[in-house]
């Protein structure tokens, strides 16, 4: 496909104008990414700290996550706003990240988890749970109070005159009494809403004593009110409540796609692509199941310490990997159904399938050119994001945790986690909510503007469970983008929305290790990730492979031959009496004829002289 000079210029000039919005309005949530301190340095610490407290940490079994403080984190940026916030946390030193190191054993309760600062390397928080029915010479809450105020005053050089006392908390056990203390700063109290029983939080510091030593403690957390809790978690509820609607219409869809599957399953287009949809479904399987490894330290993190660790182990893979077979099966189904039905209701967008280039190249300058025009709408996408963000921030009360800046750190390779996801993601919604869908809703809605609104709003609240509140403004968000994507789908055929996708959602991935305060190989690692397309373009563009469409008479079977010519004899006769070929093609279709054999017939009959 050629695309014009004055279409380039147009859209460069529309991604410079999205970058200054990005940079404007998304940029500065990186200065809160200060990751300098690496997982092995987190292990370290933990260990050195158990150590110093008597621990022997041989014997366990240890997971190290990345976490972040997400309560704080909407809360802050609902009260505060984001410029607010970031101040709030640079003036109190406040840990929205940090690592969490869990020393455990198999089958018994008592374990350790040491809280590390990524910024700092300071531990900042520790629990140590052990059995109801351990024996601890208990000392009175007026002792355990001293030693926690102690502790803290030593361990984290506090000065107490600054905190006002504020709970005291008893649990009596069979043999012992552990009593939780914990003290507010003066000065610190943040409001979220006008009314008078809204409540607003504290900033904590605290231990808990059992026996005569410390058992938890933590530096600074904030005190949520429980009415703020109460209204996120309803927000999750109708988020989850939509995902679940939306996702009973995407099965729906997935079953349509297979009964077009079975309907028409002796098509040639079927034949030519099911190989090439099969290898897709594979490869996003593959890399599935090698993201789920790659994240296993959060798996081992939740393993509850009651069960056995292979069983628990066990099935949690194997509902991975159903999912994931799930989600294989949809790709192969609704990629062959949308081939069929782009064939039939879009046949002038020969590039909004693989169709096309299963029956040419993928290898030459053309798809060079498309795939550098993907990175020029990514740039696009990403100011629209932030535009759209903007207006919701400023006339909706819109609030995006900083959870997608980090939500990697926990995979042994971030960057390996972003790539199979971007790759996973881009692939099977652009062919299920662009190829398919999009094809879908003009054979059945009859109008392709509803079409792409219906796929986009379908894509859109599919994300409602993603950390944005309010719940609706995610769907909204992502429907817009997804009218964007739609008519780059419609113009310029599958492979820029394929790029520009993959390239949103490795971005969001690894923008925390480009951007953020990180260690060198976390960063060379994520910008190669995002240069991969490029590569890509670089040996399309040396190839330059001739992109001419084979004859496809040359792949028919005998049965084939034979049932065109029959078209070919009816089709002539229809010319004959006037009739033009689009009706005779639509009533062909109707019979269930193959498209690829009417479209044979009718170039044999309607175009020759």
């Amino acid at each position: 496909m050629k695309i014009s000079w004055k279409e380039w210029i147009i859209f460069v000039i529309i991604a410079i104008i999205a970058l200054g919005i990005w940079y404007k309005v998304s940029y500065p949530q990186f200065s809160f990414v200060d990751l300098k301190v690496t997982r092995p340095q987190a292990l370290q610490i933990a260990k050195n700290y158990l150590s110093s407290q008597g621990v022997d940490t041989a014997p366990y079994l240890k997971s190290k996550i990345f976490i972040e403080d997400s309560w704080a984190d909407r809360y802050l940026q609902r009260a505060l706003g984001f410029s607010k916030q970031e101040k709030f946390i640079k003036e109190q030193a406040y840990e929205l990240f940090s690592w969490a190191i869990r020393f455990f054993r198999e089958n018994q309760k008592e374990e350790y988890v040491v809280e590390v600062s990524s910024r700092s390397g300071e531990i900042i928080s520790f629990e140590h749970p052990i059995k109801d029915t351990e024996v601890r010479h208990t000392k009175d809450n007026v002792v355990s109070k001293k030693i926690a105020q102690d502790f803290l005053e030593n361990k984290f050089n506090i000065d107490f005159s600054e905190y006002d006392f504020h709970e005291e908390r008893a649990k009596k056990f069979d043999n012992r009494t552990d009593y939780a203390f914990s003290w507010e700063k003066k000065g610190v109290y943040i409001p979220w809403e006008k009314s008078e029983d809204a409540g607003g939080a504290k900033l904590l510091i605290g231990a808990t004593v059992s026996g005569e030593g410390v058992k938890d403690f933590y530096k600074s957390k904030l005190d949520i009110p429980e009415k703020f809790k109460r209204f996120v978690k309803n927000q999750m509820i109708l988020g989850t409540s939509m995902y679940s609607i939306v996702n009973l219409l995407f099965l729906g869809w997935v079953a349509w796609a297979i009964f077009i599957l079975i309907s028409r399953k002796k098509e040639l287009i079927f034949q030519k692509s099911y190989r090439n949809f099969i290898v897709i479904g594979l490869v996003v399987l593959a890399l599935s199941i090698i993201d789920g490894f790659n994240n296993f330290e959060r798996l081992l993190f939740a393993y509850p310490t009651s069960s056995f660790l292979m069983p628990f182990v066990s099935l949690n893979f194997i509902n991975m990997i159903l999912n994931y077979i799930f989600l294989t099966t949809a790709i192969i189904a609704t990629g062959l159904a949308g081939e069929s039905l782009r064939y039939e209701v879009l046949p002038k967008n020969k590039l909004g399938s693989f169709f096309y280039y299963i029956n040419s190249t993928i290898w030459s300058r053309s798809v060079a050119r498309l795939i550098l025009l993907g990175y020029v709408f990514f740039v696009i996408i990403l100011g629209l994001q932030s535009a759209v963000f903007y207006i919701g921030q400023r006339f909706f009360g819109v609030w995006v945790e900083s959870i997608r800046l980090t939500r990697l750190s926990s995979s042994y390779i971030p960057y390996l986690s972003a790539f199979i996801i971007g790759l996973t993601a881009s692939f099977s919604e652009e062919i299920i909510y662009r190829m398919f869908g999009i094809s879908w809703g003009k054979r059945y809605l009859r109008n392709i503007v509803l079409a792409a609104i219906f796929a986009s709003l379908i894509w859109g609240f599919s994300h409602t469970q993603y950390a944005v509140f309010p719940f609706w403004f995610r769907g909204l968000e992502v429907s817009i983008l997804g009218l964007f994507l739609s008519f780059v789908f419609l113009r310029y055929g599958i492979i820029p929305v394929i790029i520009a996708h993959f390239l949103f959602d490795v971005f969001w991935g690894v923008a925390a290790y480009i951007l953020g305060n990180t260690t060198a190989s976390l960063m060379l690692g994520s910008v190669f990730i995002m240069t991969i397309p490029l590569i890509f373009a670089a040996i399309c563009y040396s190839l330059n492979r001739k992109e001419k469409e084979k004859e496809l008479e040359v792949s028919l079977s005998r049965s084939q031959k034979y049932n065109l010519a029959i078209l070919v004899a009816f089709l002539s006769e229809k010319k004959i009496s006037g009739i033009p070929s689009d009706t005779v093609k639509q009533e062909l279709i109707s019979y269930g004829w193959d498209q690829v054999l009417i479209e044979l017939a009718i170039k044999k009959v309607y175009s020759a002289s």
